[in-house]
C-alpha cells in the first residue's frame, strides 16, 4: 500500500506519495514517489478523501507500468493514444526517419477519433467507423500567391531580393517562388510580410479551399494503425487485429495515373536539356532521363559511383529531405533498389564533360569548399537540397516549350519508352530497381498491353 505523508511548504500543504515495488527479476525494491497538493476549497475531509484516492490511482499506474525488465509497458486498460506514442518510440531506432515522421503523423490525426478509446475496447465497429471517416475527411489547403504590391513594396523599401535571401534569412527555393508569382506557404508570406510590416492579405492572395486527403495518404494512416494494434495482438492486449482486412472493409483503389511524356515531348525534352547552357542542369537532366533513377537516388550519387571504364552507374544511397528532420541520407528503398545499370555513351560523354567541369569549379573554390564528393551539390561542395532538382527541371521544361512536369515524370518516361521499345520485363524491372517485376507490370500495365499489340502484330508481318 502506498504510503502518505504531509509537507508544509511556503506555498501551503502538500502530500507525498510512495509506492515501494519488489522488482521480480532482480529481486530488488525500487521506490516511486510524487507529490500530491489538494486544491484549493477542500475541507479536512474531503482532503484526507482525495488524497487516499490520488496515491491509490498513483499506485495502481506504478504496479501497471513496472515489468521484470523495469521499462514501462502497456495494458488492455491504456488508451490508443496512450499505447501508439508508446509504440512510435519504441520503433523509433529501427525506421527510417522519413517512416516515422508519416507514423507520427498519422497517430496525431487517429488519435483525434480514437485516441481516447482503452485497448480492450477497440473492436471492428469503432475502426470501420473511423476509417469510413477518414476516407469523407477534408483537409484545409491555403493557397498563397504575390501580389503586385509585393514587388512596389520591395523597390519603394530598398529591400530586394538579396537583402531579403541574406540580411533577413528567407530561403532562395520560397522567395524565387514568391517573385515569380507562384504558390508558397502561409507561413513564409508571414515572413515576408514581417519584414514589410504589413498583413499578409495585403502582399499576398490568400485562397482558402478544402480537399480530401489523397488516397496513398489515407492508405498510410490505415497502415499505421494496422501496425500499431498487430503489435499490441502480439503482446495479447487485444484479441485481435481489427484494423486487418479479415474485419474491415476497404474502398476499391482508384486507378494510378501515370505521368509521363509521349515521344514527341520526350525528345523536345532531351533536345532542350542537351543544349542548355548549364552543365549541372544537363548533366541531372539526362541522367535521370536516360536512367529512370529517382530524384534522391540521383541527390545521393557520388563520384566513386561512377564508372567510366565500364560504363555504368552504381545506385547504392538516396538523398531526401524529411519534414522536422532536414536532410536524410539513408539507403535505397528495397534492397532490390542497389543496383549497377549501364549507361549510354551519350550519358557517359556528358558525365565526363560535367567532372572536367566540377574539378575546375572545385580548385576555383579553394579553401571554402566543403569537401564534399557528390556529383550534385550547392554553392560551396556542400549537400544539395532535392528541392533543387525541381527547379531545373521546370527551367528545361521551359526551354523545350513544355507545360511544367514532374521530376518523377522523367522516370515513367524512361521506364514506359523501354517497354514501348520492347526491352523484357526482367531487364525494365532490374534498371528501375523493383524488387518484383509484378510491382513494374502493376503500374504500366496499359503499356504492357499496348506493347503486346505491337508484337502480335510484328508477328503477323514475319508470316506475311
Amino acid at each position: 500500500m502506498a504510503s502518505i505523508s504531509k509537507r508544509p511548504t511556503k506555498s501551503g500543504l502538500t502530500y507525498r506519495v510512495q509506492v515501494k515495488i519488489k522488482d521480480k527479476g532482480s529481486g530488488k525494491i525500487k521506490v516511486y514517489s510524487t507529490t500530491w497538493k489538494p486544491p484549493e476549497g477542500l475541507s479536512p475531509k474531503q482532503i484526507e478523501r482525495e488524497v487516499f484516492l490520488f496515491a491509490d490511482e498513483y499506485e495502481n499506474t506504478v504496479k501497471m507500468t513496472e515489468t521484470a525488465s523495469g521499462q514501462p509497458t502497456q495494458s488492455p486498460d491504456s488508451t490508443f493514444s496512450q499505447y501508439a506514442v508508446w509504440w512510435l518510440k519504441r520503433r523509433k531506432d529501427e525506421i527510417a526517419a522519413s517512416y516515422y515522421v508519416n507514423c507520427e503523423s498519422s497517430i496525431e490525426i487517429t488519435t483525434k477519433y480514437i485516441g481516447g478509446y482503452k485497448l480492450k475496447e477497440l473492436n471492428p465497429n469503432i475502426i470501420q467507423q473511423y476509417y469510413d471517416k477518414l476516407d469523407r475527411a477534408e483537409k484545409t489547403v491555403i493557397v498563397v500567391t504575390a501580389k503586385p504590391i509585393l514587388r512596389e513594396k520591395m523597390q519603394k523599401t530598398g529591400i530586394g531580393y538579396m537583402k531579403l535571401r541574406y540580411e533577413k534569412g528567407l530561403s532562395s527555393c520560397s522567395l524565387s517562388n514568391a517573385l515569380a508569382g507562384k504558390r508558397i506557404s502561409y507561413e513564409y508570406a508571414k515572413k515576408i510580410a514581417v519584414v514589410f510590416n504589413e498583413k499578409v492579405e495585403t502582399l499576398f492572395d490568400v485562397q482558402i479551399t478544402k480537399q480530401k486527403y489523397a488516397h496513398e495518404t489515407v492508405s498510410k494512416i490505415k497502415r499505421t494503425v494496422r501496425a500499431i494494434l498487430a503489435t499490441a495482438k502480439k503482446q495479447r492486449l487485444i484479441v485481435d487485429n481489427y484494423a486487418s482486412a479479415e474485419y474491415i472493409t476497404f474502398p476499391k483503389k482508384p486507378p494510378r495515373q501515370i505521368d509521363f511524356m509521349d515521344d514527341e515531348d520526350a525528345k523536345k525534352f532531351y533536345k532542350a536539356a542537351d543544349e542548355f547552357p548549364d552543365i549541372r542542369y544537363k548533366t541531372a537532366m539526362l541522367t535521370l532521363l536516360l536512367t529512370g533513377m529517382r530524384r534522391g537516388e540521383l541527390c545521393g550519387l557520388e563520384w566513386q559511383d561512377i564508372d567510366f571504364d565500364n560504363a555504368t552507374i552504381t545506385i547504392a544511397r538516396s538523398l531526401t529531405a524529411v519534414r522536422k528532420v532536414g536532410l536524410v541520407l539513408k539507403e535505397p528503398k528495397t534492397e532490390s533498389s542497389k543496383r549497377v545499370i549501364a549507361v549510354s555513351d551519350k550519358l557517359l560523354a556528358t558525365l565526363t564533360e560535367y567532372k572536367a567541369w566540377y574539378d575546375n569549379y572545385r580548385q576555383m573554390i579553394g579553401d571554402k569548399w566543403q569537401n564534399s564528393n557528390r556529383l550534385f551539390i550547392s554553392e560551396f561542395g556542400g549537400t544539395m537540397y532535392p528541392g533543387t532538382i525541381n527547379l531545373w527541371m521546370k527551367k528545361i521544361c521551359a526551354a523545350a516549350g513544355l507545360s511544367e512536369r514532374t521530376v518523377h515524370s522523367l522516370r515513367h518516361t524512361n521506364i514506359t519508352m523501354q517497354i514501348a521499345a520492347g526491352v523484357p520485363i526482367v531487364t525494365v524491372a532490374g534498371r528501375a530497381g523493383h524488387a518484383r517485376t509484378s510491382t513494374t507490370t502493376d503500374i504500366y500495365s496499359h503499356f504492357l498491353k499496348t506493347a503486346d499489340r505491337t508484337a502480335a502484330q510484328k508477328i503477323e508481318e514475319i508470316f506475311e
